[in-house]
């Protein structure tokens, strides 16, 4: 091969922890070269680049800089050759374009960090390079998108590197920037010789600037490729999991286009791995009201309706949709999202989520009010005060800050009034927990991280955790010891009702699964005594430590049932009778065949009850109250005989 290459992975691994995410990589990119990574989000793109860039070490294998392996430089060394654009978003006070910039040459100025004549000269040049001298004088926070991309770009060029690397540079920019951006990088690839490796979701734009490409997907990462062969059909529907039918959609003859409709096949791609399989993920009705706000308030200020909208999530993921419609109306402006669940999908998964929003140039600030299809809060405890759109603190500050961006791009002073409506909310609530934790009317806002991972717990943890706020509220207005009754679902709550309505004055927050996470939120919450109420279906799990009930987590109710039975002196027989039972009720019906439920559920209760101390730690009393449909009560723990006495009294 008579090929330079500037930067080169042989055989490269990537990832964090323990176990790589990607291995095998091999890529190579020349002088005067454009090399693009294309692939779904989450796959890997950014982790290989800043693998690339030395951020991150190699997990196997090696990264080589002008044929010298990047961990034999020095960072100084290394920062003269290679230069790392990523995106930004942390807001620099009091910065100028120019001190941004010029930000580049800490590989130059020595310890004291002082520049030299030949520094700013070469910070002026490179703002020059970038279209973006005019730009020196200004605060870095009052620019625009397309701008701040140039001004990155500028501290980049400021390290005169030989290799650049840039991860999504045209997030956030509109069609025209996206262009101009991806002009300049030509140039400098192409004029003036520069190796240029760079990550984009765009594949049209990718297609007209790569001169060769490497396709990151979850199941690896391809080699070296012509654009011909990376843009190929049925590459890019293996890619990213498209049928025939969505890349013909997508890519195919074009059609007229059809008002207030989503393109097809799935926005946003990200994905996690669960077990062996790869589940995309969605985002959260919070990003969806952000989103149309940031598209609303873009109609008004620059008269143009975007194509897409984009934001980055408090989790660091950048999700780019296009809206379902943006149109003005007698007093604003409303634009609406489709909530995309991803593979987790839940009953709001394709509502529309519609921000309208109305400028307000005497007042700055934002206002932000519930409209149809949000819920209002009922009861205290909850994130927001009663009374108000059930639009918690995080959601709430995603909506400000897309409406502060926009504001800050068209140089707008005023201030926005934005109200968020779930099409379909109303009904849709009604199989929710909402009217259960005192949200009426309609949908919550919730989430704290902007992304939906599928099969996550915490939407549900979530749940509990408010659940026992208010639980705490009450207890705290109360004589006497801080109690609750726990509940992992509805035959508990139904049993309690019916068998022990006289606790039924206590707090009563329902577990789901999440036994174990529960009991911790009661610690925290300060209570002194738990009761758990609950069916032997889930409690009996309690006995083998498994404090999160879901069969995907653990079952071994026949294993709990025969290792008892065997320490109360049951038969072979008996023992491989009960391990073949489908249902704790099966269960209990051999044991009263074999006489011995009353010493097998005993040893059951005594082995849930050291578990429950365990996972309280001595913080708090909690016993356990167990009961089968079919079978009526079936006994209590030690603590919860004790408790119910005194509970009483």
């Amino acid at each position: 091969m008579n090929e330079t290459f500037l930067c080169t992975a042989n055989d490269l691994a990537i990832g964090y922890g323990k176990t790589p995410l990607l291995s095998g990589i091999a890529l190579g990119v020349q002088p005067g070269q454009i090399l693009t990574l294309i692939g779904p989000n989450g796959a890997g793109k950014s982790t290989l680049l800043r693998t690339l860039a030395g951020q991150l070490d190699p997990m196997g294998g090696a990264v080589l800089l002008d044929e010298k392996n990047l961990s034999d430089y020095t960072g100084t060394q290394r920062a003269q050759k290679l230069a790392l654009m990523a995106p930004h978003s942390r807001r620099m006070e009091l910065t100028t374009c120019f001190d941004f910039a010029a930000a580049g040459r800490y590989p130059y100025t020595g310890r004291l960090g002082i520049l030299s004549a030949e520094d700013k000269r070469q910070a002026h040049s490179a703002l020059e390079r970038v279209g973006a001298a005019h730009l020196a004088d200004r605060d870095f926070n009052r620019i625009s998108d397309g701008q701040r991309q140039r001004v990155l770009l500028a501290r980049a060029l400021c390290q005169q590197p030989q290799v650049i690397l840039l991860d999504e540079p045209t997030s956030f920019l509109d069609i025209k920037g996206k262009i101009e951006l991806l002009t300049i990088l030509k140039e400098l690839a192409h004029g003036e010789h520069l190796a240029v490796v760079l990550s984009l979701h765009e594949l049209e734009l990718a297609q007209k600037i790569a001169d060769t490409v490497v396709c990151v997907s979850p199941a690896g990462v391809s080699g070296v490729l012509t654009p011909d062969a990376a843009f190929a059909p049925e590459n890019i529907r293996a890619l990213y999991g498209l049928t025939e039918e969505q890349y013909a959609a997508l890519y195919g003859a074009p059609e007229p286009p059809k008002p207030e409709a989503n393109p097809a096949g799935p926005q946003f791609e990200h994905y996690v791995r669960s077990g062996q399989k790869l589940l995309r993920c969605g985002y959260t009705t919070g990003t969806c009201a952000a989103l149309g706000a940031a598209g609303a308030a873009r109609l008004l200020l620059t008269g143009h309706a975007p194509e897409t909208v984009a934001l980055r999530t408090p989790k660091g993921i950048v999700v780019e949709v296009a809206p379902i419609f943006c149109r003005k109306t007698d007093t604003g402006a409303e634009c609406a999202i489709r909530k995309d669940g991803g593979d987790d999908v839940d009953v709001t998964t394709g509502l529309p989520v519609i921000a309208s929003v109305v400028l307000e140039p005497d007042a700055p600030g934002v206002r932000i009010f519930g409209g149809e299809g949000v819920g209002r809060v009922t009861k205290p405890g909850l994130d927001q005060p009663v009374g108000e759109a059930a639009i918690n603190h995080v959601p709430r500050q995603m909506i400000a800050e897309a409406l502060e961006r926009e504001a800050e791009n068209a140089a707008y002073t005023g201030g926005f009034a934005v109200t968020i409506s779930i099409e379909g909310g109303a009904e849709t609530a009604k199989r929710t927990f909402n009217p259960h934790i005192g949200v009426e009317g309609g949908l919550s806002i919730l989430g704290t991280s902007g992304i939906v991972e599928p099969m996550s717990q915490q939407a549900i943890l979530d749940t509990i955790q408010l659940e026992m706020n208010q639980a705490a509220l009450r207890a705290k207005n109360t004589d006497g010891p801080r109690r609750l009754v726990l509940a992992p679902g509805n035959y508990g709550l139904d049993y309690l009702a019916s068998a022990l309505p006289q606790f039924e004055r206590f707090p009563v927050v329902k577990t789901s699964n999440f036994i174990g996470d529960t009991l911790d939120m009661a610690a925290a919450a300060n209570f002194e005594e738990a009761l758990l109420v609950g069916h032997i279906g889930k409690l009996v799990k309690l006995a083998a430590g498994v404090m999160n009930t879901h069969s995907h987590t653990a079952d071994g109710r026949a294993e709990v049932f025969c290792a008892h039975a065997a320490l109360c002196g049951a038969s072979r027989e008996v023992c491989a009778t009960l391990m073949d039972a489908a249902t704790t009720d099966a269960c209990l019906d051999i044991l009263d065949g074999a006489n011995l439920r009353t010493p097998v559920l005993k040893s059951i209760l005594a082995a849930i009850q050291l578990h429950l101390d365990r996972r309280a730690g001595g913080g708090f009393r909690v016993g356990a109250v167990l009961f089968s449909n079919q079978h009526g009560p079936l006994g209590e723990t030690e603590t919860a005989k004790e408790l119910m006495t005194e509970w009483k009294m």
